[in-house]
Parts: structure tokens; C-alpha cells; sequence
């Protein structure tokens, strides 16, 4: 797929490269197949099914960035928290407790009690990142933006264990696992897949169809 067949390419933040990964990757010729054997989707139409997965891939990156930051918070509690037990040991003056500590954190860190304290104070005042985002709304929205496109086409679709949506949406999350369908350690992750599709599609199936 070339980038001046799509003028549109070139205003998307997200950058060609992403776009251009997540085309090598699919194999659009399986992804079809799903619909019958002389189906074919229009360039205009794998363009913007890629278009939305690679947005799906960053969505995702950023849920494990806020994952690691989630951490990241928790720690900074913790380093602020100890900060102050030690100032207020510093200014209780309790000389055995403050020795003991001060011995050992010069020890093991080579720094005076007083740095340590800074240290952590410094730690518990690193910004995190913003914002939050809630893990099922992330597959719920690529599912209801890839049904949207198929619609579009007019491509007739249904809810069922083995409709031509389901072999679809399967196929895809095969090709780009955990894309399309949350992590799962379900014994039976054909029928699980369906019901996590129906959650995600019944209602908006309706409104649209």
C-alpha cells in the first residue's frame, strides 16, 4: 500500500510508519477469506482499518506506560511518606534512633541522612503522567470503529460463534494478538471472544444496522 494512493495519509499525527508496520504485518488475503471467497475490501477501506489499528497499538502503549506510571505513583507516596517520618525524626532529636538510621544509610548509600531525606523528597515530587485510561473501553472502541468501517461497505454482519464478524475480528486479533481482544485465559477462547464481542457490539449492531 503507497502513500500518495491516500492524500490523507500525510495529516495523521500518528505518522506513516505505524500505519505502514501494522500493513506489513496484516495478511489481508486470510482477512478476507473471512467473508467468502471472491470478497475484497477496497484500498480506501484497508487504509482505514489499519489506520485504526496502529491508533489501537498507541492506545495500548500508553495503557502500559500509565500501568508502569500507576507504580511509579505508588513509590512516590512511599519515598514521600518516609521523608517525613525521617524529618520528624530529625526534629524529635531522637539521638539513638537518628544515630542507628544515620549509620546504616551512610553504610549502604555513602550519603549523610540529611541527603537521603532530600533524595527522597526528590522522588516524591517527579511528575507521573495524566490522565487515565480504562483498559475495556479501549477494545470496545477498536471493535465498534472496525464495525463501523465494515458498515460502510455494506457488509452485512450478525453476532453468532461462527458469523463471517467473529471470523473477522478473530482472524484480526490473531494476526495482531491482544488488538482486537483483551488478554484471556479462557479454557474455550473461541466462545469467550464471541461474548466479549457481543458486550462490546450488540447495542451499537442495532442502532447501526
Amino acid at each position: 500500500m503507497k502513500d500518495q494512493e491516500t492524500p490523507n495519509r500525510r495529516k495523521l499525527n500518528l505518522g506513516i510508519d505505524a500505519i505502514g508496520t501494522i500493513d506489513t504485518i496484516l495478511s489481508w488475503n486470510k482477512l478476507e477469506m473471512c467473508f467468502g471467497n471472491a470478497f475484497r475490501f477496497s484500498n480506501e477501506t484497508k487504509f482505514e482499518i489499519t489506520k485504526e489499528l496502529a491508533l489501537q497499538q498507541g492506545r495500548l502503549q500508553k495503557l502500559d506506560s500509565e500501568k508502569k506510571s500507576e507504580k511509579m505513583s505508588a513509590f512516590k507516596d512511599d519515598a514521600r511518606a518516609l521523608s517525613g517520618k525521617i524529618e520528624n525524626l530529625i526534629e524529635t532529636n531522637d539521638t539513638v534512633a537518628l544515630s542507628s538510621i544515620s549509620d546504616i544509610v551512610k553504610k549502604k548509600s555513602g550519603i549523610e541522612i540529611r541527603a537521603f531525606c532530600d533524595a527522597l523528597k526528590a522522588l516524591g515530587s517527579i511528575e507521573s503522567l495524566s490522565g487515565s485510561i480504562r483498559t475495556n473501553d479501549l477494545f470496545r472502541d477498536i471493535n465498534r470503529k472496525i464495525v463501523k468501517i465494515l458498515l460502510d461497505e455494506n457488509i452485512p454482519l450478525s453476532l453468532h460463534v461462527q458469523s463471517t464478524l467473529n471470523k473477522f475480528m478473530t482472524e484480526l486479533d490473531r494476526q495482531l494478538p491482544e488488538t482486537i481482544f483483551p488478554p484471556s485465559n479462557a479454557r474455550y477462547i473461541e466462545e469467550g471472544r464471541i461474548k466479549i464481542l457481543k458486550d462490546y457490539l450488540r447495542g451499537y449492531l442495532r442502532i447501526n444496522t
